[in-house]
């Protein structure tokens, strides 16, 4: 489970976004939560996911934190094989009400 205290105040620190911009930082914001609680369900540290991934703890902090920019498909496939997951990119026409594991983002 997230820790909720620390989502509230990242989102405390960024200004009062309004439409469409706040719709994109809310899914960023889902997106690093979905990260954060499948890097913690395998009892990786962020240090860990790193060094699975050739990168830094810097960055797993910030994809965790919403990422400031959207996160390119490629890194998100990096945390997914860092995972032992599968990132699975979709465009059907009719979305499902509920979908494990994953974010909605458009």
């Amino acid at each position: 489970m997230a820790n909720t205290s620390r989502w509230d105040d990242v989102r405390k620190k960024r200004r009062a976004p309004t439409g469409e911009r706040r719709a994109g930082i809310e899914q960023d914001l889902a997106l690093g939560q979905l990260i954060h609680d499948l890097r913690t369900a395998t009892r990786q540290s962020q240090h860990e996911l790193a060094q699975r991934m050739g990168t830094t703890q810097s960055v797993i902090s910030r994809l965790e934190e919403g990422g400031g920019a959207r996160n390119r498909i490629d890194t998100l496939a990096r945390v997914a094989t860092a995972l032992d997951r599968h990132l699975v990119l979709s465009f059907p026409e009719k979305l499902p009400a509920r979908l494990k594991d994953a974010v909605r983002v458009a």
